[in-house]
C-alpha cells in the first residue's frame, strides 16, 4: 500500500533540514568571506576564469620567471615549475594572483583589502594552472556573466558551492537509502553532520576544487557503504555512485586515492567474494557505474602524468620528513576541523575539543558495539589515515617545501564518521534505538552550534582583527561584506536554527518509528520487552451476552 503524498514532507523533514543547514553555511561563507582569503584562491580564480573562457591549459611559465619571484626554494620549484601556467584573462576580470595582504598574518583585520589592487599587465600566472580542469570549467562558465573582479569571484564561488551542495545531497541520499532499522536515519544524519567539519564548509565555499574533493570523498564513502548493505541496490544507486565517484576522481591530482579508499571501505564491509557477486548482480547499471569511475580515474591519472605534476620522491630525505610530520601532526589535526584563511585564522580551543569529542564518541561507540570484522575495519581505517598522513607529508609536501596541511588528508578522514554510524546502525541493540536517537539529535544540534561559532570566529577576525571588540557587528568594523555585518549575522542564525530543527525532527521520527505498534498486523520489535499485540484473555474475561 502506498503512503499518502502528504506524509512525504514530514518523512523527509530531518534530511532536508540538515541539507538546508549545511548548504546555507556554504553559501553564507561564499558571500561573507573576503575575496582571495582561501589558500591559493587568487590562483584558483585565475584558472577558473580562463577555463570558463576556453583556456584549459594555458602557457608554461619559464623557470627563470619563477626564480625571479624570490619566494620559492629549490625544493618548491621541483613542483611549481610544472604546475604554474599563464592565462590571458578579460581586462575587467583580471587581478593579481599574489597572496592577499591578510595571508599568513594572524593579527590583522581585512581593512587592507579595501585598497584597490593593481591590475597586472599581460598574463595572469596561476600556481594551480596545470590542475585537472573539469571543476574549473564548471566554475568559470559562470564568470562569463561577471562584469568586475568582485562579481567574478562571487560567480566562481557560487559554482564551487553548487557542486559541493549537490555532492552533499547525493551523500545524504545514499546514506538514507535502503532498508534498515528505524534508528538508521538519525545516526546517518549525525555522521554527516560530524563529517562536514567547518573546514569542509569553508573550502566548499571558495573558488577551486578542494570543496569538490572533500564533499566528493564524502559521497564516495556514502556510495560504498550503501552498496555494501544486505539488500541488492536498485539501478539508480549504481548510477549515482558511478557519477559521484567519476566526478570526484577528476577534481584534484590526489583524488583517485580517495576513490580507492572508498572502494576498499565497501569491500571491507562485505568481503572480496561477496563484493564481486554484488557487482555481478548489479547488471548493466553496475557495469555502467564501473565504466564511469574508470573513465574518471583514467582521465585524472593521464592528465597528471602528462603534465608531470607528481615529483620524484627523494628517499634520502624520507626519514627526516617523517619526523617533521610527527611533530606537526597536532596542528594538522586542528586544520581538519578548521583553520581558515591562509592558515592564519584558528578556531577557539574549545571548538577543537568539541568536534574531537563528537567524532571520537561515534568511533568509540561503533568500536564497542561492532563485531570483530567491524572493529578490524574501524581500526584499519584509522591506521590508514595515520599512515597516509605520514607518507604524504614526508614523501610529497615536506619535500616540495610547502609543508603538510590537514586539508590534504581530510578526504580520507571524513569517511570515518560515516563508517562509524553505519556500524552503529547495524549492530546497536534495537532496545537502545530511542537512546541512540537522542544522542544523534544532540550531535546534530551541537554541530550546528559549532558551525555558527566557526563562522563567527572567521568573521570577527576579518572585521576587527583577533583582538577587536566581540560585538563587531554592532560597531564600525575595519572591513565588512556588502550590507554590513548586522544583517549577515542575523542571517547566520538561520542555518543554525535549521540544524536544531533537523535534530528535533530526527529524534521525533526515530521515536515514532521505534514506538510499539498496537492493533492487528503490527510487528513489534523482536528485541523489545513487549509481547504480541494479541490480548491474553482467559475464559472468565470474555464478554457476556446481554
Amino acid at each position: 500500500m502506498k503512503r499518502p503524498w502528504c506524509s512525504w514532507p514530514r518523512q523527509l523533514g530531518a534530511p532536508a533540514l540538515l541539507l538546508a543547514a549545511l548548504t546555507g553555511w556554504i553559501f553564507l561563507w561564499t558571500l561573507t568571506n573576503p575575496l582571495g582569503t582561501a589558500p591559493d584562491e587568487p590562483s584558483h580564480y585565475a584558472k577558473a576564469v580562463a577555463a570558463g573562457h576556453g583556456q584549459v591549459l594555458g602557457e608554461p611559465v619559464p623557470l627563470a620567471r619563477l626564480r625571479s619571484f624570490g619566494v620559492f626554494s629549490e625544493d618548491s620549484l621541483r613542483q611549481v615549475r610544472n604546475a604554474y601556467r599563464g592565462f590571458e584573462l578579460p581586462p575587467e576580470l583580471r587581478t593579481t594572483t599574489n597572496p592577499p595582504c591578510t595571508a599568513l598574518q594572524a593579527t590583522v583585520s581585512a581593512a587592507c583589502l579595501r585598497q584597490p589592487l593593481a591590475v597586472p599587465p599581460g598574463r595572469a600566472e596561476s600556481i594551480v594552472g596545470a590542475y585537472p580542469p573539469l571543476m574549473y570549467i564548471s566554475e568559470g562558465v559562470l564568470t562569463r556573466a561577471a562584469w568586475s573582479v568582485r562579481s567574478g569571484y562571487v560567480f566562481a564561488r557560487f559554482g564551487s558551492a553548487l557542486i559541493s551542495a549537490v555532492l552533499l545531497a547525493a551523500a545524504t541520499w545514499l546514506l538514507l537509502g535502503g532498508q534498515g532499522r528505524p534508528g538508521r536515519r538519525p545516526l546517518a544524519l549525525a555522521g554527516t553532520a560530524v563529517a562536514v567539519t567547518p573546514m569542509v564548509i569553508f573550502l566548499g565555499s571558495q573558488v577551486g576544487a578542494s570543496g569538490t574533493e572533500l564533499t566528493g570523498a564524502l559521497a564516495c564513502a556514502a556510495a560504498a557503504l550503501r552498496l555494501s548493505r544486505e539488500e541488492q541496490p536498485p539501478a539508480r544507486v549504481w548510477w549515482v555512485a558511478g557519477v559521484v565517484m567519476g566526478v570526484t576522481a577528476l577534481s584534484r591530482p590526489m583524488a583517485p586515492l580517495w576513490i580507492v579508499l572508498a572502494a576498499a571501505l565497501g569491500v571491507g564491509r562485505l568481503s572480496p567474494r561477496t563484493a564481486w557477486h554484488r557487482l555481478r548482480g548489479g547488471g548493466r547499471p553496475a557495469a555502467a557505474a564501473v565504466a564511469i569511475v574508470m573513465l574518471g580515474l583514467a582521465g585524472s591519472v593521464l592528465w597528471t602524468q602528462a603534465l608531470s605534476l607528481r615529483t620524484p620522491v627523494l628517499w634520502g630525505r624520507l626519514g627526516h620528513g617523517l619526523v617533521i610530520a610527527t611533530e606537526t601532526a597536532a596542528e594538522s589535526a586542528r586544520q581538519t576541523i578548521g583553520v581558515f584563511g591562509w592558515q592564519s585564522v584558528p578556531l577557539p580551543t574549545a571548538l577543537y575539543g568539541l568536534w574531537t569529542l563528537l567524532a571520537g564518541g561515534l568511533f568509540l561507540a561503533a568500536f564497542v558495539v561492532g563485531r570483530w570484522r567491524d572493529r578490524a575495519l574501524l581500526a584499519g581505517g584509522l591506521l590508514v589515515v595515520v599512515v597516509l598522513y605520514e607518507l604524504l607529508a614526508a614523501a610529497v609536501f615536506i619535500q616540495n617545501g610547502f609543508g603538510m596541511q590537514g586539508r590534504y588528508i581530510l578526504p580520507a578522514l571524513v569517511m570515518l564518521p560515516l563508517l562509524s554510524v553505519e556500524v552503529l546502525a547495524d549492530r546497536l541493540p534495537a532496545r537502545l534505538s530511542a537512546r541512540a536517537a537522542v544522542a544523534a539529535a544532540g550531535v546534530i544540534a551541537v554541530s550546528g552550534a559549532g558551525q555558527f561559532a566557526a563562522w563567527l570566529t572567521n568573521s570577527h577576525r576579518y572585521a576587527v582583527g583577533p583582538d577587536g571588540p566581540l560585538w563587531f557587528f554592532l560597531r564600525h568594523p575595519a572591513w565588512s561584506p556588502p550590507g554590513g555585518w548586522a544583517p549577515w549575522t542575523a542571517l547566520a542564525c538561520v542555518p543554525m536554527i535549521a540544524a536544531f530543527a533537523a535534530a528535533r525532527a530526527a529524534h521525533r521520527d526515530a521515536v515514532a518509528a521505534t514506538a510499539p505498534a498496537v492493533g492487528p498486523g503490527s510487528s513489534p520489535d523482536p528485541d523489545s520487552f513487549q509481547r504480541d499485540y494479541i490480548s491474553l484473555r482467559t475464559w472468565h474475561m470474555r464478554p457476556t451476552r446481554r
